[in-house]
């Protein structure tokens, strides 16, 4: 990636900044993971209270409680951010996200990355929006039951130029992503969701890899396996 893919992608992507986390920015979680803690053991005071359990024993539990969720989510702030910011000192952006500029107009750019998104197995096309973004789910294996969601964007540099942004995150549920949207905020939920960098880099390379073999594109994009040619001639 060159610097000034970099500089575009910092713009885009705050995640891709070094100073994104600062050390104030560890109270957000904290008091999402105090918050969580207190709705998780609400159901258990409303228990004590019925059961006339004493004030102070009621207090010690919610403080224990609190006290465990608040420390654990702590340490894997801390561990999310040297994570991060280790990768993203000797790996630089390509840890997190990939680009390609293609010496294609992008009506055939997206095409062509239509074709890619077949070097995915376990993976189907969720949503695109033609010349602008394609969307791709990949099923989780039976050691990661996590799926993650590639998104595929487009830029036009010139007539005969397009640049193409590969990102990769964790597709989850929309209750887990609601929960873990809320307790980390904002700033942390781009880190917590992009953490697994070995299958991301891998995801982004078979996307980019495809893109670079096939220099040359005449071919529409189907559905499945078979393209067809600009002439109308299929192609397996």
């Amino acid at each position: 990636m060159t610097e000034e893919s970099h500089e575009l992608a910092i713009i885009d992507m705050p995640i891709l900044n070094p100073e994104q986390i600062q050390p104030q920015d560890y109270l957000r979680p904290m008091v999402g993971a105090t918050i969580y803690a207190i709705v998780f053991t609400f159901p258990a005071t409303l228990i004590a209270f019925a059961t006339g359990l004493s004030t102070v024993r009621l207090m010690s539990f919610q403080l224990g409680v609190t006290t465990t969720v608040v420390g654990m989510l702590l340490i894997s702030a801390m561990v999310h951010h040297f994570m991060w910011w280790h990768r993203l000192k000797n790996q630089g952006a390509g840890a997190f996200i990939a680009y390609e500029d293609l010496d294609l107009p992008l009506e055939e750019a997206f095409e062509l990355c239509l074709g890619a998104t077949t070097q995915l197995p376990k993976s189907k096309i969720e949503t695109f929006e033609e010349g602008k973004v394609i969307q791709l789910r990949v099923k989780g294996n039976f050691w990661v039951t996590v799926d993650r969601l590639v998104e595929i964007k487009f830029q036009t540099l010139a007539e005969n130029k397009t640049r193409v942004i590969v990102d990769s995150v964790f597709k989850l549920t929309a209750a887990r992503t609601f929960l873990l949207s809320k307790i980390w905020g904002p700033k942390w939920t781009p880190i917590v969701f992009r953490l697994d960098i070995r299958k991301n880099r891998q995801m982004l390379a078979q996307i980019t890899d495809y893109l670079r073999r096939i220099p040359e594109w005449n071919h529409r994009y189907i559905y499945g396996d078979s393209f067809e040619s600009l002439s109308g001639e299929k192609v397996a």
